[in-house]
């Protein structure tokens, strides 16, 4: 459920409930709710709250917030605050490298899976540096904390028998920078623009368990075909150097990558990955609350790469998925309840959220 928009002036909340079965997990259960506040008139609002919480039982449990704010110490500088716990019974571990095997029968004797328990809390504000009209190039500043811990509960599993870097948990504690450029036309549904992000990330030793640099390249581009198709692209490198983790390696293959391969199925010291999207709104009941409905249609493609691989290998060995979703608006145009499916050579997989992924 959710409380109606009143104007430009408002504050709106949601409300969603979700309820499933698994026959790994059991019994599901969860709740996502959203609050956006845009008093005083701020674009695109002046404060939100996004957080959603799922578990199930047989002692899966997750749950995740952001707070974001628009003006942070009475200046035009946006914060964001990510906070993050989860306790994974069927955590997946594949190896590391490109090409790690996947055969049904060790997935249904459950050789892939180990437990893990974690946390992170992570916090950024964005500075801007340049503003024309919709053009807007922010330096972002941040700090993060993360703690992981695994259980091995198979001696015959792929993560026992491995042993990656990190097989003991720990403690990484990061400081980051970058650079944020914006010209979209909206954060949360973008027809037209582009969006890009660099990021440098250094985790001291002195300050946690592992010490290591990781470096990230994020764009997406929109464009309408048809007055009514929105083209969504998305594409990201990432590399890691240093005395690495498992969790910290570059891996695709989750909610955002890859959608449609089993949880972190490819992990490496760099990744690159692509995302093609084709989105649109069916059906349309701005009388009724502004309910409106839509779908898209997605491709995943990437690749990672170990320590082994060399220049010769960027060009080839790249994995795929397709998929497609549904999209659903009601009350509030930034309200967006997403949810799709994506395929894969090894297996499918379900993926629920709020927002579109980019």
């Amino acid at each position: 459920m959710m409380a109606p928009q009143v104007g430009p002036d408002s504050v709106s909340t949601a409300l969603v409930p979700a309820a499933g079965y698994s026959s790994n997990e059991g019994l599901l259960g969860g709740l996502i709710f959203s609050r956006y506040d845009y008093r005083g008139n701020q674009q695109p609002f002046k404060n939100l709250l996004e957080t959603s919480a799922i578990a199930t039982t047989k002692g899966f449990f997750e749950v995740e917030a952001r707070y974001e704010q628009t003006r942070t110490f009475g200046r035009e500088i946006r914060s964001i605050a990510d906070a993050y716990f989860y306790r994974y019974t069927q955590d997946q571990f594949f190896g590391i490298g490109n090409e790690t095997t996947f055969s049904d029968e060790q997935w249904d004797e459950e050789y892939y899976f180990f437990r893990s328990i974690g946390f992170s809390f992570d916090y950024r504000i964005r500075n801007p540096i340049y503003k024309q009209g919709r053009k807007q190039l922010d330096l972002q500043l941040g700090a993060a904390v993360e703690y992981h811990i695994p259980y091995i509960n198979n001696a015959q599993s792929s993560f026992a028998l491995q042993t990656p870097n990190g097989s003991d948990g720990g403690w990484v504690n990061k400081l980051n920078t970058g650079l944020i450029w914006e010209n979209r036309d909206s954060e949360f549904d973008p027809h037209r623009g582009n969006w890009a992000e660099l990021e440098l990330r250094a985790a001291p030793k002195w300050i946690g368990n592992y010490g290591m640099t990781t470096a990230r390249l994020e764009m997406h581009q929109y464009f309408r075909l048809f007055n009514w198709l929105t083209v969504a692209n998305r594409l990201e490198a990432r590399h890691v150097e240093g005395d690495i983790p498992y969790w910290e390696l570059s891996t695709l293959g989750d909610k955002n990558t890859l959608r449609g391969y089993p949880l972190n199925r490819f992990k490496g010291n760099s990744s690159v990955a692509y995302t093609l999207e084709l989105r649109t709104w069916l059906l349309k009941f701005p009388e009724i609350y502004g309910l409106k409905f839509g779908g898209q249609l997605f491709t995943d493609a990437g690749r990672v790469f170990a320590e082994t691989d060399d220049i010769n290998d960027l060009f080839e060995g790249y994995h795929q998925t397709v998929g497609f979703g549904g999209a659903m608006s009601v009350f509030n145009p930034d309200f967006i309840l997403r949810g799709e499916i994506g395929f894969s050579e090894d297996v499918n997989r379900i993926y629920i959220g709020v927002g579109y992924m980019f």
